[in-house]
């Protein structure tokens, strides 16, 4: 069982290098660029249309929180989708999941050890991001002289409180790759429920009216205001994430477990549970 575990951890360096360079790339592109765009930025922040959106570009804090601290785990969860439906539904797909179950192990061993191996690589991957992003801000900070009002460690913080967000979308991504026929079924669908989580999240935002339809959005569960550098993240909200993540993890324990594999069935289609 632990050697499951190994191989999914270890064979995925490529996949946390990359992932973790490229979004400290992207981060440092916003984070640099600031100094030489300050009093433009500020000009920005009185625009109605940027307060419609809840972006702050009033301070560089303001700034990083509207733009890296929101976008960041955008992207990255695009990544957890595919990780998800790939480490089965995918591996069914391409016909090497057989040779996973044949192993002397029970299905929810199997499930528990990619689910773990998977979590600790998405965290490597916010912890390699997260390092860039703080050592620009500390580059940032002793080589010029606009304001710097955060923190590297404050920037640190903010990027890895989106874990949670990570935890919950893994799960449900999770749960859809067991649950439905194929991988291109699960992702589509997921990244659906993505873009309408979003979308949700900024309607609420924008419509005070359906401010209340925030609370069925994953995003509005994330502090993505200048407050996430002083006042860090909802521990309350952070803990509803994670227990959405368990919650789909269960649900991915039982439909694995009654899964026909590559036979790409619907649930109400698989007449028995396999042995």
């Amino acid at each position: 069982m632990f050697n499951l575990f190994k191989y999914e951890l270890f064979s995925r360096w490529r996949v946390i290098l990359g992932w973790g360079i490229g979004l400290s790339m992207f981060s440092a592109l916003y984070v640099g660029v600031y100094p030489s765009f300050a009093d433009q930025m500020a000009a920005f922040a009185q625009v109605e249309f940027y307060k419609l959106l809840g972006m702050d570009l009033a301070s560089f804090a303001g700034y990083i929180a509207s733009i890296v601290i929101q976008i960041l785990p955008i992207i990255l969860g695009v990544n957890v989708i595919m990780l998800a439906t790939g480490t089965l539904a995918g591996e069914e797909d391409n016909g090497t999941l057989e040779l996973v179950v044949a192993m002397p192990l029970h299905r929810w061993q199997i499930v528990a050890m990619k689910t773990a191996a998977l979590l600790i690589v998405i965290l490597l991957i916010m912890l390699v991001f997260g390092a860039g992003s703080a050592l620009v801000l500390a580059v940032v900070e002793a080589t010029t002289d606009v304001v710097i009002d955060t923190t590297p460690m404050q920037l640190y913080g903010a990027l890895l409180g989106a874990y949670p967000l990570m935890v919950a979308i893994f799960g449900i991504s999770l749960f859809l790759g067991t649950f439905m026929p194929s991988r291109r079924s699960a992702m589509s669908l997921m990244i659906f429920i993505y873009i309408a989580s979003y979308v949700i999240n900024s309607v609420g935002n924008l419509v005070e009216s359906l401010h209340w339809l925030r609370t069925l959005s994953l995003f509005s569960y994330v502090n993505t205001t200048v407050t996430v550098f002083t006042e860090g993240h909802d521990v309350g909200k952070s803990l509803i994430l994670l227990v959405v993540g368990v919650v789909f993890f269960g649900l991915a324990l039982w439909s694995f477990a009654g899964r026909n594999i590559t036979v790409g069935q619907w649930p109400w289609q698989r007449s028995h549970k396999p042995a």
